[in-house]
């Protein structure tokens, strides 16, 4: 084994260190089936089958309805840990590839990590490598959640 001198943090100072921002992106809302309820050893998996929907802002255009579903663990606090996948048409009929995870608490917090894949081709070539952060809510009536996403600068 190799022995390491790892007292001294050579790479920490604010040269190495980039500013962080948020910008808005695009908002997101999925129209789904009511969560199907299924008990697992974690706590409940709820799965909502993704129906449609529709994307706005950097990116415009429409949910593909049979291309995803929503696999989040309702856990026994109260704390349902988000699992997305969504798959997006754009106006200008480019495919655009969507997974959140996340969490979202019972008092309303509801907070997601994003990634993207899309044909780097075409108009969204700027989602390349980006880091997307997002906001949720879901309707009361539990068959739509409105997310609203921030590219990370």
């Amino acid at each position: 084994m190799v022995d390491r001198n790892l007292t001294q943090a050579i790479d920490h100072g604010d040269e190495f260190i980039a500013d962080v921002g948020f910008e808005p992106a695009f908002t997101l809302t999925l129209q789904h089936d009511v969560a199907e309820r299924i008990a697992g050893p974690s706590g409940t998996r709820l799965f909502r089958k993704i129906n449609g929907g529709t994307i706005a802002g950097r990116i415009e255009g429409t949910v593909y309805g049979n291309g995803g579903g929503d696999f989040s663990l309702l856990r026994p606090d109260g704390v349902a840990e988000i699992n997305t996948h969504a798959l997006l048409q754009t106006a200008a009929g480019e495919w655009f590839y969507l997974f959140n995870m996340g969490y979202a608490r019972p008092d309303g917090y509801h907070r997601i990590t994003a990634w993207v894949d899309t044909d780097v081709r075409g108009n969204l070539e700027w989602t390349a490598g980006l880091f997307f952060i997002g906001t949720g809510e879901t309707a009361a009536d539990g068959r739509s959640t409105t997310i609203r996403y921030y590219e990370v600068t």
